[in-house]
């Protein structure tokens, strides 16, 4: 039977299968649409978090540092095992995977530089500072965590020849605030091949910092923490996507230091990250750093993302089955009158499924947990879910015909493509809601414009994690300064070796004055023999004790204060010292 034979007799047949084919694939292409457009914003989101991610591990780091910068204010003669024993009760080798080391980098005048020098060979015979290009001022490493061989190999001891290190520390001097470097290869290893240095100047504590003039000649100098870029990745944790593909780059945008405006890629090391396929998708967000400034860019398929791959082979076999079996019904109508009334029987059952179908699409809307409202062109409210009905109950208890906004005026705005909008508003009990609207056009059989659809999604919960993480630091910040009037710690031999500072300023004690010292060295005569005695051994059996009362005598300035303290240990459970508050009593009783 040749073709022209079956289009002879079949036509009917084979037309209504095509339009039948045709349908089904145009519900396919819209189906991966949407999940397109639904895979875009997860992955839009997926970057914002990652970005969130990594800036609060940089201010946690920044914090690190500015608890250093306070440690040489409160002591400007800090020693350098000092310095590293705050850093390891830190643990930042633990917390921190990119971590490389830190040190404390001391401006040293070219007067004092020889004086310097032979104060260091005492500790390390092999050290000098080169001169081949004098200056009048040499930056030279004076502490250094982790020390050891191959952290001197990758920053050397003299960074004065290190232009961009020397660029930042110099910048973040005179303007008296946190500084990044750029990016630069870390010298003497493999493993870390991109780095950058955060540095935070230090200044000689009582001293005015009002222009560049005055923070210069405070300057003592400068905390330094390196930091690797490969490893940066893994602070997103476990969370990290698999499927997603991540990029670093710097975008050259500065606060000043340097601004070249040029983007540099960061990571991965070789090459940029560009859509690999014509559907793949992108998203990108920024972080911020102390005077600079990261993008990070997310590259994935739709796939990525969950998909119910069910409905779209459950799409194939309904539109297949339902175009064969319209194709068979309408031949037999060409055929026979008694087709034509079975056909007419085939329509009808296929109506009440359309309708059971869209009866059950009704259901799932009302029982939808997001606010659901519909109107016309004049803005007339003509459906609202049940989710809407409740929650505009004391607003607007008859939602059916009402004209006027309820959330935002754009909704009574005549919109020829979606449009996603935020928006915040307060109920009638005063509780502030959050919103993530989706505005829709809906549109007749003709194409014509007949009204609007509104989607309002619930996100206040995660407003409200926002508002209560940032709550919760300034209740610890509070709470730790009315706590007491200052807190201390001590070294295994009870000797003070952190001081607070901001009791201090109003009584003329040197808080420095007390640190190396036991309580029973700077304490007056007022106790006993017996009564020290009975303290050092609580100390001795590490016992904690409250409102121990002991007045305390420096350059003949006397206060009574009342400690409590209790012994604090490592990991591997070996004494410490002891951790403690004070405060200042004006009678004993």
């Amino acid at each position: 039977m040749s073709i022209l034979v079956l289009w002879r007799y079949y036509r009917v047949a084979l037309r209504t299968f095509a339009i039948g084919l045709v349908i089904t694939v145009g519900l396919q292409i819209w189906l991966s649409i949407q999940h397109k457009h639904y895979a875009q914003t997860q992955l839009d989101q997926l970057a914002i978090s990652y970005a969130e991610r990594i800036q609060y591990q940089l201010e946690v780091e920044n914090y690190i540092l500015r608890g250093l910068q306070s440690a040489f204010i409160a002591n400007p003669k800090l020693t350098n095992q000092a310095f590293t024993q705050i850093l390891k009760q830190q643990n930042i080798q633990g917390r921190f995977p990119n971590f490389v080391s830190i040190q404390f980098i001391r401006e040293v005048k070219s007067s004092d530089l020889k004086s310097y020098t032979r104060s260091r060979q005492l500790e390390n015979p092999s050290f000098s500072v080169q001169t081949t290009n004098p200056r009048p001022a040499y930056q030279i490493i004076d502490f250094l965590y982790p020390d050891g061989p191959s952290t001197h190999n990758q920053i050397g001891l003299d960074i004065s020849n290190q232009t961009l290190n020397l660029i930042a520390i110099e910048y973040s001097r005179d303007q008296g605030r946190a500084v990044t470097s750029i990016i630069s290869p870390i010298e003497g290893t493999k493993k870390f091949p991109l780095g950058f240095i955060i540095n935070l100047p230090v200044y000689m504590p009582n001293t005015l910092l009002n222009n560049r003039v005055e923070r210069r000649a405070a300057f003592i100098g400068s905390i330094n923490a390196f930091l690797s870029v490969e490893n940066i990745i893994t602070w997103l944790g476990k969370d990290l996507n698999k499927s997603v593909r991540i990029q670093l780059q710097d975008t050259g945008s500065t606060s000043g230091l340097i601004d070249t405006k040029k983007i540099t890629t960061l990571y991965p090391k070789i090459g940029q990250l560009q859509p690999q396929a014509f559907n793949e998708l992108s998203s990108r967000a920024i972080i911020q750093f102390p005077g600079r400034q990261w993008r990070i860019s997310l590259f994935a398929s739709p796939n990525a993302f969950p998909q119910q791959n069910i409905f779209k082979y459950l799409i194939w076999l309904i539109g297949f089955i339902l175009s064969l079996s319209f194709t068979v019904l309408l031949q037999r109508q060409r055929n026979s009158h008694e087709s034509a009334l079975d056909l007419a029987e085939q329509i009808t059952q296929d109506l009440l499924k359309h309708e059971q179908h869209f009866q059950q699409m009704a259901q799932l809307a009302e029982q939808s947990r997001d606010l659901i409202v519909s109107r016309d062109l004049q803005g007339n409210v003509i459906y609202a879910n049940q989710a809407a009905r409740i929650y505009f109950a004391d607003y607007a208890p008859i939602l059916l015909g009402q004209n006027k906004p309820l959330l935002l005026s754009a909704e009574l705005a005549i919109n020829t493509i979606p449009i996603q909008q935020e928006c915040q508003h307060r109920n009638t009990d005063g509780d502030m809601h959050y919103f993530e609207l989706t505005l829709f056009p809906l549109y007749n059989r003709e194409g014509q414009h007949e009204g609007s659809a509104m989607f309002a999604h619930d996100i206040s919960q995660h407003k409200e994690l926002i508002v209560e993480l940032q709550n919760s630091r300034e209740r610890f910040t509070h709470l730790l300064e009315l706590a007491a009037d200052w807190h201390w710690e001590q070294d295994t031999h009870f000797r003070f070796t952190q001081i607070s500072a901001h009791f201090f300023k109003a009584h003329p004690i040197d808080q420095s004055l007390l640190l190396g010292r036991c309580s029973w060295e700077i304490g007056d005569d007022q106790l006993s023999t017996e009564d020290w005695r009975a303290h050092k051994a609580q100390l001795d059996k590490q016992q904690s004790f409250n409102d121990f009362v002991y007045s305390i005598k420096i350059n003949q300035h006397q206060i009574m204060v009342s400690n409590s303290g209790q012994a604090y240990f490592n990991e591997k459970n070996e004494f410490l010292g002891y951790r403690g508050v004070s405060k200042e009593i004006h009678n004993k009783n």
